[in-house]
């Protein structure tokens, strides 16, 4: 797959394709959607299949909100992800303010007509142009008559729409199970693996302190059976805590420590992938090391049984 990063002014070089637009975050199965509606198109007229996306996310260069953005994919597993459909080439638009003020006619002149786009794939909600100006239904008039398009269904889970925004709710109440559903797979960070205090290992369960590389959507406070995956491509069951430790401390940032079911070996230092599987528990305080230490006990086994299925 052709990847190619363009800053505005830059422009893409003409090259006939059908093009799938959007900014794709978690590639979920609504915009696997988009991009199969897209790759038929291209099958049909013969054509390479595109995707157009952007980054980093417009509420980021914008500052709408008050909260940080927060990412379900990083630019690099987007990539991974829509390679695996079966795209041929990516224009990967770098958001700026800049690009921000082109008018939606501008954007289509510059880009889609530009690349020499013969046909568009967008969900029913995509816009373009300044203040998200364009809609799909104005993008037969923007294209000037050089191009065609298609406009991709609301797609629902459950009767409520598959979108990046309902993932990362779910995400944030710990639901990593129907967050799994929506992304088709489960939801995975990736990170480093720093120094900690060692308290884990201390009372008999050795944790990996993650650094997350990237500003990842972290679910929310509490113990989770996962998926470690190393760097190396060996993949062990894991149970990890994500909290502040209060049975150490009355306050605390927020970690990411996993404990590797049938694991011993040194990981300082090493990159490792966290998939999450299942929620076990809200994080908690104890009376004291022993109970905590039967916790995680049952905690360990709840984990392996999750992830035996």
């Amino acid at each position: 797959m052709d990847i190619i990063h363009l800053t505005y002014p830059e422009q893409p070089q003409k090259a006939p394709a059908v093009i799938a637009l959007g900014f794709f975050d978690g590639v979920h199965l609504g915009h696997q959607q988009v991009i199969a509606a897209a790759r038929k198109e291209a099958e049909a007229r013969r054509l390479p299949l595109a995707v157009m996306t952007f980054d980093p996310h417009p509420k980021q260069v914008l500052g709408k909100g008050d909260e940080p953005v927060r990412y379900i994919t990083p630019l690099e597993r987007k990539l991974e992800k829509i390679e695996r459909l079966g795209v041929d080439r990516v224009y990967v638009i770098e958001f700026t303010i800049p690009f921000s003020e082109l008018s939606p006619q501008a954007f289509v002149d510059e880009y889609l007509i530009a690349s020499g786009a013969e046909h568009v794939v967008a969900g029913f909600d995509y816009s373009y142009g300044r203040f998200g100006a364009g809609k799909m239904t104005t993008l037969d008039f923007h294209s000037r008559g050089t191009f065609t398009h298609t406009v991709v269904a609301e797609f629902q889970e459950e009767v409520e729409k598959i979108s990046s925004t309902r993932i990362r709710r779910l995400l944030a109440a710990g639901e990593v199970e129907p967050a799994a559903r929506l992304l088709g797979e489960p939801y995975q960070i990736k990170g480093t693996i720093i120094h900690g205090d060692a308290r884990g290992r201390q009372i008999g369960f050795p944790t990996a302190n993650m650094r997350p590389e990237f500003a990842y959507v972290i679910p929310k406070l509490g113990v989770y059976a996962t998926f470690v995956r190393l760097a190396d491509g060996r993949r062990f069951k894991a149970m990890t805590n994500v909290g502040r430790r209060p049975t150490f401390y009355e306050t605390g940032d927020v970690s990411i420590e996993t404990h590797l079911l049938d694991f011993d070996e040194d990981l300082y230092g090493q990159e490792l992938t966290l998939e999450w599987i299942a929620y076990l528990r809200d994080e908690k305080a104890f009376n004291g090391i022993d109970q905590l230490k039967e916790q995680l006990t049952r905690d360990r086994e709840e984990a392996n049984t999750r992830l035996s299925v």
